[in-house]
């Protein structure tokens, strides 16, 4: 008898273990998918602030838009 309500318990603590191991793991991934988003939105947003808006090329400086803006089409390419 004392053996049968040794291996249950013995039971019952490895079940409540385990679901304590599975709790704890999907909290700690839940914590670091949200850290690495945080992460990842701050290194974008500091690069956005550095570099500025993302633009097309021909607006990122006066000379660009000018460059692009004398060019001659070229009809030969498209035919």
């Amino acid at each position: 008898m004392i053996l049968a309500d040794a291996l249950d318990t013995l039971w019952t603590l490895l079940l409540a273990g385990g679901l304590w191991l599975l709790l704890l793991t999907a909290v700690t991934t839940l914590a670091l998918y949200a850290i690495a988003a945080i992460v990842w939105g701050a290194l974008r947003l500091a690069r956005r602030a550095f570099r500025g808006p993302d633009r097309p090329t021909w607006a990122r400086s006066r000379a660009a838009a000018r460059r692009y803006a004398r060019r001659a089409p070229d009809y030969e390419e498209a035919a």
